[in-house]
Order: C-alpha cells, then sequence, then structure tokens
C-alpha cells in the first residue's frame, strides 16, 4: 500500500498541540530534541497565548508536531510513505521526512520564516529572497521520499534545489492546492494520512471521490489505527480535489 504523509499549516494548531502527540519513543525523542535546540524551549509554546500572538510559536510548534507524527509512523510502527507534501509552513516538516533537512535545520529556518512575517515590512517577493538567502547557507542532501511542492504542484525526487525554493516561495506565494492534490494522486498513494496538528486538510479532502484514494487524520485515528489504515485496514471515506486554497 503506497501512502502520502500531509502535513498541514498553521491553520491547524490549537493550545495543547504539542500534548497531544504520539505517545511514542520517537515522539519523545523529536521533543526532547526540540527542547534543546529551541532558545528556552518548547514547553509553553502551545499555551493559547502563545499561539495567539508569536509567528515563532505557532512554526516552531507545527514543524515538531509535524515530524513526531511523521517518525511516530515511520520509526515506532515502520510505515514508510512513499511521498510527502506539506501545505505552507508545513512544507518543512515534509522536508524533513524526505530527508532534505534535520530537525535542527528545520527549527531555524522556521524560526527565520516567522520572524519575516512578524516583521512584514518587505514585500512578499521580498520575504522570499530573504528566506531563499538563507536555505541557500543549508547543505544539500539526497531526496529519500518524492516531494511534492505546495507553491506549484510538481513532485520532486532527485531535485533538493527545487525543494528549497519551494521553502523559499512558500512564504511569499500562495498554496496551489488543487496542484498539489493532482501530484499526489498521480503518484499512487492510495492512502493518505495527515500528520498532527489536526485535520483540516483531511476535512477539505473527505468524501468528494470515487474511492482510488482514502485520507485519515492521525489526531482522529491515533497512531495505532493509523499504521494500520496505512497498511490498508481500516476502511474510510474516499477523497478527490478540494477547491484551490490562498
Amino acid at each position: 500500500m503506497n501512502v502520502a504523509f500531509l502535513f498541514p499549516g498553521t491553520g491547524s494548531l490549537r493550545p495543547g498541540t504539542l500534548h497531544r502527540l504520539p505517545d511514542t519513543a520517537a515522539s519523545a525523542t523529536v521533543l526532547a530534541e526540540a527542547e534543546c535546540e529551541h532558545p528556552g524551549g518548547v514547553a509553553e509554546l502551545d499555551t493559547a497565548d502563545a499561539l495567539a500572538s508569536s509567528e515563532v510559536a505557532r512554526h516552531v510548534c507545527l514543524l515538531i508536531a509535524g515530524v513526531a507524527g511523521a517518525r511516530a509512523l515511520t520509526e515506532d510502527e515502520e510505515v514508510r510513505p512513499a511521498v510527502v507534501t506539506g501545505h505552507g509552513a508545513g512544507a518543512f516538516a515534509a522536508a524533513v521526512s524526505a530527508g532534505l533537512l534535520t530537525l535542527s535545520e528545520a527549527l531555524r529556518a522556521v524560526r527565520i520564516r516567522a520572524e519575516l512575517l512578524e516583521r512584514a515590512q518587505e514585500p512578499p517577493h521580498d520575504l522570499g529572497i530573504r528566506m531563499a538567502q538563507h536555505l541557500a547557507t543549508v547543505r544539500r542532501r539526497p531526496h529519500e521520499l518524492p516531494y511534492v511542492t505546495c507553491t506549484g504542484g510538481a513532485c520532486l525526487t532527485g531535485d533538493a534545489n527545487g525543494v528549497f525554493d519551494d521553502l523559499a516561495r512558500s512564504v511569499a506565494l500562495p498554496v496551489r492546492w488543487t496542484e498539489t492534490v493532482t501530484a499526489l494522486r498521480e503518484s499512487g498513494a492510495e492512502r493518505w494520512i495527515e500528520m498532527p496538528p489536526g485535520r483540516a486538510l483531511t476535512a477539505a479532502l473527505e468524501g468528494v471521490e470515487n474511492g482510488s484514494v482514502r485520507v485519515a487524520s492521525m489526531e482522529d485515528l491515533g497512531i495505532a489505527v493509523a499504521a494500520e489504515f496505512a497498511r490498508g485496514e481500516p476502511e474510510t471515506p474516499p477523497v478527490d480535489d478540494v477547491p484551490e486554497e490562498g
């Protein structure tokens, strides 16, 4: 069974996000690494006040949640995705899962992305350029998995520069979600699992196809059932295209 991992954007965050992650060894390791890497730690980043007032808190929480969920499936449940994609800022967690960024590199990158958005004094194009300038300093690695770009819907393999271009453009350009969904379907992935936090992408994709693709949220199913779903059971409603989102 070919599986796609979908990483949502910051709109999926809710207070307590980091306290609802899978209770597994791999997830705990991600939290511990992030606690060491992020200045001041991460324990208070998912409070209602922090999420409401700080782009940095939102970006860091989103990254940690996505990476922790993905590693819980891949390392604890031995579910390996065939393809990954992220919605907006969720693309950084997708890049970590594809082996193109380390968690440490991604944490620094999303902090810079968040700080650019908080200042918001430059035109969007200039924000993208500044993001690209930072990413140009990050080591390029071979793909471990195909990566579908959120700004163009291209399925990339063996193109680390293309992935980094997508990450930079994501700060300035809208998500081309219809194209992204089309590329995921063309990749051959039959089961799509939305990583934490939330189920916004799952809700957008539910109930509008003929059975070739099925989607579920890890938060809805829990880690054990999500792993069963990835392997072919249980059955859940099918999915298809969704309206374009900005």
